[in-house]
């Protein structure tokens, strides 16, 4: 795995900071499915998905702050520890560490699943610390 796909994967990451999805990151396959025990747990196809994906959480959250600060490569797959900050409409704050598991294919990330922990996407992933 290249530094080249870490980056785009931190690029991916950091766009939700500002609600763009940078097309040029996401294969145009791509699927993106949420954390399992959500409630609106799903699986989003393409990027028309991934935009409506992002709609979601906009409807959700006033503000997201996204910062990646781990990430763990393996032979396809690079494994993501984020912490988000996010704000409600109300005005309630949370923040939250998960692990996201990403897939890439030719430079560009094919599948993104989302882990409430570390833990559990390194298993998704079949990586390891």
């Amino acid at each position: 795995m290249s530094q080249e796909n870490v980056e785009v994967i931190r690029r991916a990451i950091e766009s939700l900071n500002d609600w763009s999805l940078p097309p040029e990151c996401f294969d145009p396959e791509v699927e993106y499915t949420t954390q399992p025990d959500a409630p609106n747990y799903t699986t989003y196809q393409g990027l028309d998905g991934l935009q409506g994906s992002q709609r979601s959480v906009r409807e959700a959250w006033e503000s997201i702050r996204a910062e990646p600060h781990e990430f763990i490569e393996g032979d396809r797959v690079v494994v993501a520890l984020i912490r988000f900050e996010l704000r409600a409409h109300s005005g309630i704050e949370l923040q939250q560490d998960q692990g996201w598991a990403y897939w890439m294919r030719d430079g560009r990330i094919r599948r993104i699943e989302q882990y409430g922990t570390k833990q559990e996407a390194l298993e998704a992933a079949g990586l390891s610390e």
